[in-house]
């Protein structure tokens, strides 16, 4: 774990790639003393350059993986990434976010917000994401109420209904 938090972590790493697989090691090792690198990373290039996206992509995705209780300063990452240009990193932050709540026993207010907020997202793949993460959180009840909103987008209505109908063939499979 340290050699390859060491890896990730070392900026003058000439292979991107390398940085990245170790991201994605980390994320799946799930040890909690990868937190804290990963979130220097983020904090320290706010403003990525676009070669770094993927690094990004992959260390916001690896924190989702955590098994962890609420962390105000994963949260804060996580809601500055919901503002990233790539729809790639918000649609990770959407999950990692949905993770997050659920790990805190579906309680975190402020994620969930968020999460709807991600709804009316330009990206119709994020859009549809932050959906399905609010059904994950809290159930079948926030789709019926994105179907009666007048204001949700076609496409999250369209999602909403899809899980429906998956949860009732479901249903109907289990009897």
């Amino acid at each position: 774990v340290e050699s390859l938090i060491d890896i990730v972590s070392d900026e003058n790493e000439k292979s991107i790639y390398v940085r990245e697989s170790a991201a994605i090691a980390l994320g799946m090792i799930g040890d909690m003393r990868a937190v804290d690198p990963f979130l220097s990373i983020l904090e320290a290039k706010k403003n990525f350059l676009d070669k770094f996206t993927f690094l990004k992509e992959r260390v916001i995705e690896a924190l989702g993986k955590f098994n962890m209780p609420y962390n105000k300063r994963v949260f804060l990452v996580l809601k500055e990434a919901l503002m990233d240009d790539s729809p790639q990193v918000r649609l990770n932050a959407v999950e990692s976010l949905m993770n997050l709540a659920i790990d805190s026993g579906g309680e975190h207010i402020e994620a969930f917000e968020l999460i709807k907020n991600m709804m009316k997202d330009t990206d119709e793949e994020v859009a549809r994401s932050s959906v399905t993460a609010l059904y994950n959180i809290s159930g079948a009840e926030i789709l019926y109420e994105i179907l009666k909103d007048e204001s949700a987008p076609l496409h999250c209505k369209d999602e909403a209904q899809n899980i429906l109908k998956e949860e009732l063939l479901e249903e109907d499979g289990d009897e």
